[in-house]
């Protein structure tokens, strides 16, 4: 089974052909791959790229999506934690991508931290920026169990424009997971008039799912929303868990002891650092305490 490809050639032998009116799109993230090993647009393997990238990045990601389009397919420009953008920030990325009109700009929630009331100012301010031909979309991820109730927020709001909402069925996503196809399709059922089946959903949940889910559990954790809390990247969260030493105090003594720029982009040299050191630390209270006991 493969879950990840080198190529676009690869992804082409796994998609059904005649692809009957659907669109396949795959992620890259900014910097993993080259723009020449991209091949012009064929139709024979995915429609659309979604180009993932950081603010420090901005720049070369843009020109990146451009030279994706000019070869002929859909671009999605996805800018990672849109939370770090100030608003001019984010108001200048929105109108760069206007000169080159990818086919969506996504409001994306990389840590899970986005409330309500972040995600609907994000919305308006691409909403009254961006050209109208261009989709508005939302990736999220569940960290602090608010990836439904967002994407609920999103379609109670009155708009023209075509929105597309991420989702993976049962929420099968990294860490906290994201938000839930058979949810939000069942809301959007009830509410706006939609028609999608819920029963094929379930049935892949029961017979697929599940077994993946028993052997690599995701979804809300205490360690996953001390990573959202704390606005740091949820493998970091992943690396402490693992260690079966730390309290969940101990987790957040942690992350409350980071630097601002290590937070965003995980390195396992810095978690270990600070996990050696934190537990150095204990040691020497607790041998401390040990010595004032006798």
């Amino acid at each position: 089974e493969i879950s990840k490809y080198s190529t676009i050639q690869e992804i082409a032998e796994v998609l059904p052909n005649p692809k009957q009116d659907k669109m396949y799109v795959c992620m890259i993230n900014y910097g993993e791959y080259s723009l020449e090993n991209i091949p012009d647009y064929t139709g024979d393997s995915v429609d659309g790229i979604r180009v993932a990238f950081h603010k420090k990045n901005v720049e070369e990601a843009l020109k990146f999506c451009m030279g994706i389009k000019e070869k002929g397919y859909k671009v999605f420009v996805q800018p990672m934690m849109s939370l770090s953008y100030t608003d001019e920030e984010f108001i200048s990325l929105i109108q760069k991508c206007n000169d080159f009109e990818p086919y969506a700009f996504y409001i994306v929630d990389s840590l899970g931290a986005m409330k309500r009331k972040d995600l609907v100012r994000l919305f308006y301010m691409v909403e009254h920026n961006l050209k109208n031909e261009i989709c508005i979309g939302y990736h999220s991820h569940n960290n602090m169990q608010l990836a439904y109730s967002n994407a609920q927020a999103l379609i109670d709001i009155r708009t023209n424009r075509n929105m597309i909402l991420d989702s993976s069925i049962f929420g099968m996503g990294r860490g906290a997971g994201n938000l839930n196809t058979e949810l939000i399709v069942e809301y959007m059922n009830d509410n706006i008039g939609t028609e999608y089946k819920l029963r094929p959903l379930l049935i892949i949940i029961d017979e697929i799912l599940n077994h993946f889910y028993l052997e690599n559990y995701w979804g809300y954790s205490l360690p996953n929303y001390l990573s959202a809390k704390h606005n740091v990247h949820p493998n970091y969260a992943s690396y402490l868990d693992e260690k079966k030493t730390l309290t969940i105090e101990n987790m957040n003594e942690i992350f409350s002891s980071m630097e601002d720029d290590k937070r965003i982009s995980y390195s396992k040299e810095y978690i270990e650092e600070l996990y050696n050191e934190y537990m150095a630390n204990v040691h020497v209270k607790e041998s401390k305490i040990t010595e004032l006991q006798e």
